[in-house]
């Protein structure tokens, strides 16, 4: 959404120039760099075998794939630029999205996860979703309805009480994504994460609730240094944090989360918190945090 707020702004200088010599540059030799660090540390410290290593040299490291994909969205971004500046265009790909992106996969996952469905539920709705494949909306699929999303937010001028019903879906957002995660996790007596996945209409409620109320705080001097630290570091602990994940379950406090999905949430600050830490750190160094982050 952030990136969207920004390059779709026509008052953002974006020449092409910038678009492959700065933006794209950095977003490929960082995949190029974390691919390396990935892989050698997947072969050395988790013994994997050679095959896998490649697979993932020729394909994506895990969480890598997200370079790719914001790359791709660099790329069309001077397609999506004169579309974002006409309001009318614009809501209507987001209504697309909103309806294909986000509500019907997250009906179609309920669904499918619900404890004991109707007899012949799973055949229905694979035919369903078949018929969705030959619709074939990839434009607005994906990770391109929070693209445009976030300049559509970032555009918005919106009165309190409207913000506040915004956080209220927000905080709705986020006790389905946990309640019923939890409830499905308790049903099929292992982790349902689904509803944690970014084309959930719940995590879209979230995503939109911190967004807006981001951009309508008026940040003091202290404030605006601490987003601002936050904001260059977000990059390094998306990079590094499956690192954390990893070495964290290793301890009780992973042991707890897997038990009891309730207790997620603070696994996930836990993480969140130790990445940018390591992040801080890293960036003290001009060498590193050119390079790595």
């Amino acid at each position: 959404m952030i990136s969207g707020a920004i390059f779709l702004n026509p008052d953002f200088d974006l020449s092409w120039e910038k678009l492959f010599k700065k933006y794209l540059r950095r977003i490929v030799v960082s995949y190029l760099i974390w691919q390396l660090i990935y892989c050698g540390w997947y072969y050395f410290a988790k013994e994997g075998d050679l095959v896998t290593v490649a697979k993932f040299l020729i394909g994506s490291y895990d969480h890598l794939w997200y370079l790719p994909m914001i790359a791709g969205l660099y790329l069309v971004t001077p397609l999506l630029r004169p579309l974002a500046r006409r309001r009318q265009l614009l809501e209507y790909y987001l209504l697309l999205a909103l309806l294909f992106a986000w509500l019907l996969p997250t009906g179609l996952d309920l669904i499918r996860l619900w404890p004991k469905p109707p007899k012949h539920m799973a055949d229905a709705l694979a035919a369903f979703k078949r018929l969705l494949g030959k619709l074939d909306l990839q434009t607005v699929m994906g990770f391109g309805g929070y693209y445009m999303a976030g300049y559509y937010f970032s555009q918005a001028h919106m009165s309190k009480r409207n913000l506040y019903f915004v956080q209220a879906l927000g905080l709705l957002g986020a006790g389905a994504t946990i309640g019923l995660s939890g409830w499905l996790t308790a049903k099929a007596g292992h982790l349902r994460l689904t509803l944690y996945s970014y084309n959930s209409f719940f995590v879209l409620l979230e995503s939109s609730a911190v967004f807006l109320s981001l951009q309508m705080l008026k940040p003091r001097l202290w404030s605006e240094e601490v987003l601002g630290e936050l904001a260059g570091s977000v990059m390094g602990i998306y990079l590094l944090h499956p690192l954390l994940i990893y070495y964290w379950g290793k301890t009780p406090v992973w042991q707890l989360a897997a038990s009891n999905s309730a207790w997620l949430p603070g696994l996930v600050i836990l993480i969140f918190a130790s990445s940018l830490a390591i992040v801080w750190l890293l960036r003290r160094s001009r060498f590193l945090a050119r390079w790595l982050l």
